[in-house]
């Protein structure tokens, strides 16, 4: 009977789990969060437990409602055992970015929480898969303030720890966009080179290609 009501548990528990992933991609939002709230309740010490409260918090985003999102988000970076911080961490950033361009009043304030947001996903989960995504943030941030020295300072730290990061693709296509605009133009075409050269399948090669060879006609 113990191991009847064990199958039976670990049953339901997965048809939670499968029950949010299908209406999340069917789009309905309601009862994706009503099933994995359920999961969370039921289940407190499932191995699903950190993938429910991610699955919570991106309803509460999809939904335009960051400040409850950001609560989710920051309730998952507080699992220490979990995969998913990394993940969550930059869920909060995406949140304070969604939040900042609706923002009235002092939009540059706004937008650096949600830097430091992409910041602490660098710093404190650099095993995280949403390293690269954050470093983008971070250096288009910069790009826009047209602060491009401070950019190339990220592009470079990011090289020498991660030079096997699958990311790098993103990180010297911006770096030579930066080069580009300190016009210091030789040095963006070595690092578009770079990427064409070593992420041929990437979807920035074909526009890295197209700078690349005008900066070459150009005599850089």
């Amino acid at each position: 009977a113990e191991n009847a009501r064990k199958i039976g548990g670990n049953l339901l528990e997965e048809t939670y789990v499968q029950l949010w992933r299908i209406y999340f991609a069917m789009d309905r939002l309601n009862l994706a969060a009503a099933m994995s709230l359920r999961l969370q309740r039921e289940f407190p010490e499932s191995i699903y437990l950190d993938e429910a409260i991610l699955q919570q918090a991106r309803v509460a985003q999809k939904s335009g409602d960051f400040a409850r999102a950001v609560a989710l988000y920051q309730n998952l970076t507080r699992l220490t055992k979990s995969q998913l911080r990394g993940e969550g961490q930059f869920g909060i950033g995406e949140c304070y970015e969604a939040m900042a361009a609706v923002a009235r009043g002092n939009k540059e304030q706004a937008y650096e929480r949600a830097f430091q947001a992409y910041k602490t996903v660098f710093d404190q989960y650099p095993e995280s898969g949403r390293v690269g995504d954050a470093v983008a943030k971070m250096a288009s941030f910069y790009y826009q303030k047209k602060d491009y020295a401070r950019a190339v300072d990220v592009f470079e730290k990011v090289l020498s720890d991660y030079p096997d990061g699958n990311f790098l693709d993103v990180i010297l296509f911006n770096y030579g966009r930066c080069l580009f605009r300190m016009d210091r133009k030789a040095e963006a075409r070595k690092r578009f080179d770079q990427l064409i050269d070593e992420f041929p399948g990437s979807q920035l090669a074909p526009e890295a290609k197209r700078i690349s060879q005008a900066l070459a006609k150009a005599g850089f």
